[in-house]
């Protein structure tokens, strides 16, 4: 390695040069400058734990060699003791990372569906929005034991227990990052002091002899697409934004089917579906109606169908109604009025509710429990067994038409669509 008593005046008259050029300074081992087509760079190159490191000093248009000189020992000598600077920069970087910065990473490292980041960033910014500039590492087990409980007594358990998973997830990559040099998790203190809310899982679903109020109130729905999205979702079992994110190009009119694209799936699946032939005049409906690529689309800038709560509301109130024998809100009062305990309360449901119902209905017509599974897209689960049973769409489409005629029959709707009916087959 050819050396050269570097000197100011040396550097200074040091010409451009196409190709890189290096000149190590005989007096400090280590330390020199190269010369490229556009600059010279002050260097240091030495061995770290065994590895050959090379590391910029700064411009020679920018320091004076002396000043490169100083900067270059004290690196020299981190690197004598097994220290790269640089890694260790980076190291200290990830050590101050923010809650918010964590987050980005986060994201980048994972294939997230867009609705779990919207998931999180809600909680985020609802909850604990004020911590986002402040490093990670900086949250402790009792700021962690105070939020929760915060949240829990103000916005809900689940949301509480749902924040808490999500800054554990962003924590424990945070740790990973920084090769564990940060404090373990502080959420592990809501486990070690059982403080997470027992949250029963939800299990409600519109009941057998709640069907007909619930049918004849959605059917009074204005909004088409609304009325027919819940329709879907109780005819279907699908899942809140599978149907809501249903596309046109996913629709297979010729052949009766609809798929939900693995990225769309909770389980990353693709999930293909006869239609019943209720399902197909639905779909019919809709396509006359078509406005975009969405089979429900929405006003807003998603281009499909995003908030169904006020409906679920009226359909709630048109229950009510048609369960106490009334057609108006000033009848149901009067009734109130009169005799109070003689007023039922109309039926309450969510969307996953509607899932639910779909799969009571599907267990009592006695199908397979093999196409149960099929129909809601979940795992077979371990068993060597159920690994080896494939079940096509075809094969769905039976116990899908009776799963229609029972939900239809336990509405009393006189629209059970017969065979002849549905037989009309429009290109796609």
């Amino acid at each position: 390695m050819p050396t050269q008593k570097l000197t100011q005046r040396f550097v200074d008259s040091l010409p451009q040069s196409d190709k890189l050029v290096q000149y190590f300074d005989e007096t400090l081992k280590g330390f020199g400058v190269y010369t490229t087509a556009n600059a010279k760079t002050y260097f240091i190159q030495a061995r770290v734990n065994g590895k050959e490191k090379k590391r910029s000093i700064g411009k020679a248009s920018l320091m004076k060699l002396d000043a490169a000189k100083i900067a270059a020992k004290e690196v020299l000598a981190l690197m004598a003791k097994g220290i790269d600077p640089v890694e260790e920069e980076k190291k200290q970087a990830v050590l101050t990372l923010t809650l918010s910065e964590t987050f980005e990473r986060y994201k980048q490292s994972r294939q997230l569906k867009p609705r779990t980041i919207q998931c999180y960033q809600d909680l985020l910014n609802g909850y604990v929005k004020g911590w986002g500039d402040q490093p990670i590492a900086n949250i402790t087990k009792e700021m962690i034991a105070n939020k929760h409980a915060e949240v829990g007594a103000n916005h809900g358990e689940n949301a509480a227990n749902n924040l808490m998973r999500t800054i554990s997830s962003l924590y424990n990559f945070a740790y990973v990052l920084a090769d564990e040099k940060i404090d373990p998790n502080p959420v592990h203190r809501l486990r070690q002091t059982r403080q997470w809310y027992k949250v029963d899982r939800r299990e409600t679903f519109i009941r057998s002899s709640e069907l007909g109020y619930w049918y004849t109130a959605v059917m009074q729905v204005e909004n088409n697409i609304i009325r027919d999205y819940l329709l879907l979702l109780m005819f279907t079992g699908l899942r809140k934004q599978e149907g809501m994110q249903l596309k046109w190009e996913n629709v297979d009119m010729r052949n009766r089917t609809f798929t939900i694209p693995p990225e769309r799936s909770k389980n990353g699946k693709a999930h293909t579906l006869p239609m019943s032939n209720y399902l197909y005049r639905l779909f019919q409906q809709r396509r006359a109606e078509r406005i975009n690529g969405y089979v429900f689309p929405g006003s807003g800038s998603a281009g499909h169908l995003v908030e169904t709560d006020r409906q679920i509301r009226l359909v709630e109130h048109k229950t009510k109604l048609l369960i106490n024998e009334v057609s108006s809100q000033e009848e149901l009062d009067q009734k109130i009025a009169e005799n109070p305990d003689e007023v039922v309360p109309g039926i309450k449901f969510c969307l996953h509710d509607l899932r639910r119902t779909f799969i009571t209905v599907a267990e009592s017509t006695e199908i397979s429990y093999a196409s149960l599974q099929k129909l809601l897209n979940h795992s077979s689960g371990s068993s060597i067994t159920s690994s080896y049973i494939q079940i096509t769409t075809e094969r769905l489409r039976e116990p899908m038409e009776r799963i229609s005629n029972k939900l239809l029959e336990l509405m009393g709707s006189t629209q059970t669509i017969s065979e002849n009916d549905a037989s009309e087959n429009p290109a796609a």
